[in-house]
């Protein structure tokens, strides 16, 4: 199960974790053999920038109050596979976007969209939560964590979660939990699985990851639409806003449905 990435953007500006987010972007870049956009506000220098970006095949370009609404129009028209954005959350606030216009981006640019907050200095990806619930889609994460683990040689940690601790859900939780890690293993990763059902599932996501320490997370912007959260707006939504680690945004439209339903 391969995963390939030809085009992708990266997003940001002058903050405390300037050099990692620049890291990242390169490391991305060659391990999928991808090309990098890299967009920055026009306060930005070039030249300096650029030779941090060397060792990758890249392009750099400076907007005039660069903005999510840049952001869709360029990822569409070179068609990115993947969006990488630097972000304000509960912790920090020298991210590119703020919270409510990197809630704009991902609901408006149905593509990957990795958030990046703007305290965080992760550059590479050797664990990686996928949370899974109830939903029939949720287990569309599984192959394009799988792809990106793949690259990184990662450790996927599965955490089986629902707002409900009924029978019906346990046992679909734990059937899709044990389908993803199977179909993990499959190609050649490893992966633990940890169920937590009942309360909210922000909370439990964000409790389990702060037990592992994860590198990044991947979850879906349709995620257990049922279940609502103890604050304002949706699963992923909250998750971006809260979390200190790198949030991987997928879409439904992203995958392949034969692959997906694993």
């Amino acid at each position: 199960m391969d995963l390939t990435l030809s085009n992708i953007i990266l997003a940001c500006h002058k903050s405390p974790n300037f050099d990692a987010l620049l890291q990242l972007g390169v490391t991305l870049s060659n391990k999928f053999n991808a090309k990098l956009h890299v967009m920055l506000p026009d306060t930005e220098s070039n030249t300096a920038v650029g030779n941090k970006l060397s060792n990758a095949d890249h392009t750099l370009q400076t907007v005039h109050n660069l903005s999510y609404k840049d952001l869709i129009h360029t990822a569409t028209e070179i068609d990115a596979d993947l969006i990488i954005v630097s972000t304000n959350n509960k912790d920090s606030k020298d991210g590119l976007l703020t919270f409510a216009d990197t809630v704009k981006l991902i609901d408006n640019l149905k593509k990957p969209i990795l958030t990046i907050p703007s305290n965080c200095t992760i550059t590479s990806f050797e664990k990686i939560l996928i949370p899974i619930d109830t939903s029939y889609e949720t287990r569309q994460k599984g192959p394009f964590t799988i792809g990106i683990g793949k690259r990184f040689n990662s450790l996927i940690q599965i955490i089986g979660v629902s707002g409900d601790k009924d029978k019906d859900s346990e046992t679909t939780v734990n059937n899709y939990s044990r389908q993803v890690s199977n179909k993990i293993n499959e190609n050649g990763l490893n992966s633990t699985i940890e169920v937590r059902l009942g309360g909210n599932i922000t909370d439990q996501t964000l409790a389990y990851a702060k037990e592992i320490n994860p590198d990044l997370a991947v979850i879906m912007t349709e995620q257990e639409v049922n279940f609502k959260s103890f604050f304002t707006g949706k699963f992923s939504e909250q998750l971006v806003k809260q979390a200190s680690f790198p949030i991987l945004n997928i879409s439904p439209i992203d995958l392949i449905v034969s692959d997906a339903r694993l």
